[in-house]
């Protein structure tokens, strides 16, 4: 028998002593992000959120915190995280699929194998399926984001969220580099024919974090980065679907005491998706809004490009505060293995389908 409970909040409102115990520990996330935005500033190719998470592990690790720090970074790890990711949905608008043309094939093609291949590939390790949800969803979909995304509703250790970024940032800088090199100076760019529109697919499909996808789209060509992130805004606005879907196979792959498995539907989750159609309606009327005195295009610009950023970057400093190296050391090669597996068979087929849209796609 399935349950299927709802999270009743996304954020369980602390009283006046909970607060207080919270701020030094949230004080202290929030300057790892702001060093995080500084260090940020000199190389962009790595997001302010993947920083924050590499400075706390590094500071958890080898200089340790105070143990009144650990509620307010346990609120920046699950409820701040939360509230990023419900907020997140409010600025992807679902008028994507509207934009893309058959470019969405890539990004499809690219979710389903790499989710699919990480889940069987993990099974067969046996790396643990939370483990290879979190490889496969960070691959499939956006990064680190999805890997945030998807923590807290399966129940992730901080450990396997740790080693999930590790994997998909390492072979996200490869990608990064490898896919301009390949185009601009092998057959790559024959078998693309040239295009820059293949190619903005092959790296908005094939390519991990929003970041990444924006340096290699733009070291061929800044009119490249564009088109390269309509099709990396496809996979982004699937966190929500995905969420859901691995949340229920998790559940499936565990059974509580009494035999039963339970499913607990994300309501942050529920709430990105909600937001995404509630975007798409404010993008339609934006020009109803702004002669109303509302200039959505910019409440929508700070909210994607300051606010967000600047709350992941928070809230993965509180995770990365949790992780530990030995933990880490602990779960071996093994999952190293299925994210170097899932990200070359992403990009082949992100490459593969680029090309064979070739003769669809405009120059």
């Amino acid at each position: 028998m399935l349950a299927v409970p709802l999270q009743r909040t996304l954020v369980s409102l602390p009283n006046s002593e909970a607060f207080l115990r919270a701020i030094p520990g949230v004080a202290y996330c929030l300057v790892i992000a702001i060093v995080s935005f500084i260090i940020w500033g000199f190389y962009k190719p790595v997001s302010q959120m993947m920083w924050a998470f590499v400075i706390s592990i590094v500071i958890a690790n080898l200089i340790g915190y105070r143990s009144s720090m650990k509620t307010g970074i346990g609120f920046c790890s699950g409820q701040l995280l939360r509230i990023g990711v419900a907020v997140l949905g409010f600025v992807t608008s679902a008028l994507i699929w509207t934009r893309v043309g058959v470019g969405v094939i890539a990004a499809f093609v690219v979710i389903v194998a790499a989710l699919s291949l990480s889940l069987w590939l993990g099974a067969r390790l046996r790396i643990g399926h939370r483990l290879a949800s979190l490889i496969g969803v960070g691959t499939a979909i956006c990064g680190a984001s999805a890997i945030a995304a998807l923590t807290p509703a399966i129940g992730a250790k901080e450990e396997e969220s740790g080693l999930a970024v590790a994997g998909i940032t390492l072979f996200g800088l490869v990608s990064m580099f490898l896919y301009p090199f390949l185009f601009l100076y092998t057959p790559v760019n024959g078998l693309l024919g040239g295009n820059l529109n293949a190619y903005s697919i092959w790296v908005g499909a094939g390519v991990h974090e929003t970041a990444q996808v924006i340096a290699a789209a733009g070291a061929v060509n800044a009119s490249a980065v564009q088109a390269a992130m309509l099709i990396k805004s496809v996979r982004i606005f699937m966190i929500g679907p995905v969420v859901f879907l691995l949340s229920w196979y998790c559940s499936r792959c565990e059974k509580t005491a009494g035999g039963r498995r339970s499913f607990v539907v994300p309501l942050f989750a529920v709430a990105f998706t909600i937001g995404s159609l509630v975007c798409a309606l404010l993008d339609v009327n934006t020009a109803l809004l702004l002669g109303l005195g509302i200039d959505w295009v910019t409440i929508k610009g700070f909210i994607s490009g300051s606010l967000l950023p600047f709350t992941f970057a928070t809230a993965f400093a509180g995770v990365g505060s949790k992780v530990s190296f030995k933990s880490i050391l602990s779960l071996g090669t093994r999952p190293i293995l299925v994210a170097a597996a899932v990200a070359v068979t992403a990009g082949l087929l992100a490459f593969i389908t680029a090309v064979v849209l070739v003769p669809y796609i405009g120059v």
